[in-house]
């Protein structure tokens, strides 16, 4: 994949990670749960997947992270490694327990930060990486 292709991938995970963030504010997007938990403002995006504020400003600020890193060629690399150790730490904090109490996670949302994970890591690790030029059959 070459470094474009990497870019406008980051660029367009970004986004919607923006849009995540925002449309966790909108009320009717967002429903209320039944039990609120110990954070006010929780809710479930679409009816699945748990949000809160500090949920919502952690999915802005994550899109905005992507975008401004997948705007240039030497930090798209970066970014992507960075973003990829930042949902392993979710999943794993997830998984364990609820470390991150202050953040509303379930388990769709868990799902979700394996699948960044993956992509972001993907992208950091390997994607960037330029093939050599193949030099022809061997001998």
């Amino acid at each position: 994949m070459n470094q474009s292709s990497v870019q406008r991938i980051t660029i367009g995970f970004g986004i919607v990670y923006v849009l995540i963030g925002i449309l966790g504010f909108i009320p009717g997007i967002t429903v209320p749960t039944p039990d609120p938990g110990p954070v006010p403002g929780e809710g479930l995006l679409l009816g699945i997947f748990a949000v809160n504020w500090v949920h919502n400003i952690a999915h802005v600020v994550v899109g905005a992270a992507l975008i401004w890193g997948g705007r240039s060629a030497t930090m798209v690399g970066t970014i992507n490694k960075i973003m990829a150790g930042v949902f392993a730490v979710l999943v794993v904090g997830s998984v364990i327990a609820p470390i991150v109490e202050g953040v509303a996670i379930n388990p769709p949302d868990t799902a979700l930060h394996v699948i960044s994970a993956l992509l972001t890591g993907y992208l950091g690790f390997m994607a960037h990486r330029e093939r050599p030029a193949r030099q022809g059959p061997l001998r």
